[in-house]
């Protein structure tokens, strides 16, 4: 079943208020560090709607545990993480059918990911833009990861699974 999110104005502008600055989050150690950081503004287990990671910073939209109706969007960027920002849900289709626990795909994965989509896209003034991570609706409920390789020239994705894993 198909449910569309949209965000409301605040959470757009805080996607777009982002730079470029700071250490790359596709390498291992920046990574692990945005995801700890992000997962101590939760508690408990982790119920994700999607992840964006971007080179500088990541966007987390995950379910409030206080009211599980609602989603809120964190962002972390040069360490720190943002304080929540309400999203608005729009579409027909059921928030439970959506979320998925964020612990259950390989996070640590995305660098490598990011890596090898570069490689395999074989643009040479290509670069990762972003990964999503997010239930692959309304096409089948798997968890994928999405590997954007972006140029001016032509853009690239790659499909990986829960496990990190491309999918040919």
């Amino acid at each position: 079943m198909l449910f569309l999110v949209g965000c409301n104005q605040r959470a757009i502008e805080t996607w777009l208020s982002q730079d470029e600055h700071g250490p790359s989050l596709y390498d291992d150690k920046q990574f692990a560090r945005a995801i700890a950081e992000l997962k101590k503004r939760i508690p408990g287990p982790v119920q994700a709607l999607s992840l964006l990671v971007y080179p500088t910073y990541v966007v987390l939209q995950a379910q409030d545990p206080a009211a599980p109706t609602n989603v809120s969007q964190y962002v972390y960027r040069e360490g720190a993480v943002s304080e929540p920002v309400p999203v608005k849900l729009l579409g027909t289709g059921k928030l439970d059918d959506n979320l998925f626990l964020l612990d259950t795909a390989k996070l640590d994965a995305i660098p490598r990911l990011a890596k090898r989509a570069q490689t395999k896209a074989n643009i040479p003034e290509g670069s990762v833009a972003r990964v999503l991570l997010k239930r692959n609706l309304p096409e089948t409920t798997d968890i994928e990861f999405r590997v954007f390789v972006t140029s001016q020239r032509r853009d690239a994705v790659f499909v990986a699974d829960e496990g990190g894993n491309f999918l040919e």
